[in-house]
């Protein structure tokens, strides 16, 4: 009966994540970490404030002792609003999330990147994601999981649907019905990644750092 930290439950991906995670039974405890409580009520689930930028903040909203940490922190460049303030999540919180639950023992990160991350990338981006995983694959984890996912397809469940994905899905579901729906780039269900990201947070790989690239998600969250 494992206890798993998660941030960014609130999100498209993490709320499902967390919806999976509770379902399992071999699941004690969930502690998920957040600027705000979560509107979910779970026995197993604990909900804790805390400044995501403040590693010593965080490791206070956790229990003392974790297994295993997710980490589906993300935002975009328009809801950030500068470079400033996306590298405030997509990198820095990441890496206070993971120095956080390090500290509390957590042996497995699992992390949600991004399709094309790479740290020597010339897109910002892109570049923000690989010095993510990098810098997290220092902290000294025995199990690092990276999730590099396409382009999400959220089936219509966003809150707060983005106009350029809404414009471009339907173009990218059709283009990706004849070059093959499972490729690295087509589009990806948002619930496939989050049942992938649940079940290898929970398997017993023992490679330090593995790269899950978009073409695998589909199958693993099957």
């Amino acid at each position: 009966m494992r206890t798993l930290a998660i941030a960014g439950a609130s999100g498209l991906v993490g709320s499902l994540a967390l919806r999976h995670l509770l379902a399992r039974e071999d699941v004690g405890r969930v502690v998920a970490v957040g600027r705000r409580a979560l509107p979910v009520e779970h026995a197993r689930l604990t909900s804790r404030i805390a400044d995501l930028r403040d590693p010593a903040a965080i490791r206070r909203a956790l229990p003392e002792a974790v297994d295993v940490a997710v980490c589906c922190l993300g935002t975009t460049m328009k809801q950030a609003g500068s470079r400033e303030a996306f590298r405030a999540v997509d990198l820095e919180a990441v890496v206070a999330f993971g120095e956080a639950a390090r500290a509390r023992g957590a042996q497995r990160f699992v992390l949600v990147s991004s399709v094309g991350a790479s740290p020597r990338s010339r897109s910002f981006y892109l570049r923000t994601k690989g010095e993510a995983e990098e810098a997290l694959a220092r902290l000294g984890y025995r199990q690092l999981t990276v999730l590099r996912p396409s382009f999400l397809d959220d089936g219509g469940a966003r809150k707060d649907p983005r106009l350029g994905e809404r414009l471009a899905l339907p173009l990218a579901r059709a283009a990706f019905a004849v070059l093959g729906r499972e490729r690295r780039h087509a589009p990806v269900p948002a619930d496939a990644v989050a049942r992938a990201l649940v079940r290898l947070a929970l398997d017993d790989a023992a490679e330090p750092v593995r790269v899950v690239e978009s073409e695998r998600l589909h199958a693993l969250g099957r």
